[in-house]
Order: structure tokens, then sequence, then C-alpha cells
């Protein structure tokens, strides 16, 4: 088997193993929650997820400038900066929710970017990979969070985000495995890569998968 085979094959498991996890997660927040939740213990679990949130957007903040000064590598700065968009979004609603179940949201300026791994030096493959890792151990370690969550909004927001943050690890998966490339088009229609902050949230439709119509079909 050639070695674009494997690459290939690769790819599409890891692709279907963030689409098994937005499943997981939305499943999960599916559940019939206890009417009696722990406030104060849902609160820790969503300052958790902010926690992360802010750690890739830090991490992100190291990656993004040297990326954008090659232009061999300025679309993957673009695309980073979009997610880091979002996970701000994301860091954002947790702490509208943690106020609301009377925590306090822990702040941005608490968190620091965790220490770059071993054998990681700064081009510009290994800053997509690194995103990458990031993205696949945040949603696998939220979807573990809401087994211990029993309000249904802060279940249904975090699936929310654990949605969002498979699709960012699904994109810099392909392109670390070189199955996808920013080309042109892509690089002028970042937005439209991972288009919402979140798959679902009632409240707010509009930074939800829900607002994205329907593809057409072309004759």
């Amino acid at each position: 088997m050639s070695d674009e085979h494997v690459s290939r094959r690769k790819a599409l498991t890891g692709g279907a193993a963030a689409l098994a996890g937005v499943t997981a997660a939305l499943a999960v927040s599916a559940v019939t929650r206890n009417a009696h939740a722990d406030n104060a213990s849902d609160a820790t679990a969503l300052n958790a997820v902010r926690t992360k949130a802010f750690e890739i957007i830090a991490v992100y903040d190291t990656l993004i400038g040297p990326l954008n000064r090659e232009p061999m590598t300025a679309a993957s700065g673009a695309l980073l900066t979009h997610f880091q968009v979002q996970h701000r979004a994301a860091a954002e609603r947790l702490g509208t929710q943690i106020t609301a179940l009377g925590g306090t949201p822990i702040a941005e300026s608490a968190v620091n970017a965790p220490t770059a791994p071993t054998g990681f030096t700064r081009t510009g493959p290994n800053s997509i990979k690194y995103a990458a890792n990031l993205e696949r151990q945040a949603s696998v370690a939220n979807v573990a969070r809401l087994n211990a969550i029993g309000s249904k909004d802060a279940a249904e927001l975090v699936a929310a985000i654990v949605g969002t943050q498979t699709q960012h690890f699904t994109v810099l998966y392909l392109l670390a495995r070189g199955i996808a490339g920013p080309g042109a088009m892509a690089a002028s229609m970042l937005n439209e890569i991972v288009p919402r902050s979140f798959v679902s949230i009632e409240a707010a439709p509009a930074v939800s998968l829900t607002s994205v119509a329907d593809l057409t079909f072309t004759a």
C-alpha cells in the first residue's frame, strides 16, 4: 500500500473520529439532567472548559505571528486567527453561563499558555500539528466533563463547543496530513471554514450551525 493511501486512510479515520466526537457530545447533552443540579460543581466544570479555551487562545497567539510573516504559511495563520475568534466566543459564553450558575468566571489573565510539547519546533507544519493536537485534546476532555454536568443549559453549551472543536481538529488534521491544502479560494473564504462558533445554542442561533442554510444543488 502506498504512503498516499496510508495517509488518506489515516486522514479519513481522524475525520470519522472527530464526527463521532460531535455525535457523542450531542447525545450526552440530550440525557435527562438532574433537576437539582449542583450549580457550584457545574460552574467548576465550565471554568475548566473556559480555561482550556484560553490556553488555546494563548498558544495561537504564539503561532499566528510567525505564520503570518511567511507568504507560504499566511493562509494557515489566517485560519488559526478565525479559530481563535471562535474560541474567544466560547469563552465569553461560558463566562455568562458560569455567572448564571453563581460562579466566578476565571479571568483570561490568570491563564498562561501551556509549555510547548517535547520535540516542537516553530515551523509551519509543526504549528498546524500542534493546533490539531490541542483541539483534539480539548474536545476529548470536554466530552468527559459532560458526564459530570447536571445543568441542561450548561451541558448543551459544552456540547455545542465540543462540536466546533472537533470541526477545528478535522480541518487541521487534514491540513497536517497533506490531504487538504489552503488554496486560493479557501484563503478568500476562511470564514466559511467552520462557519459558526457553536453547533447549536437555542438562545443564539446566529452563531450556531442552525443559521447556516443547506447547500443548494447544481444542475
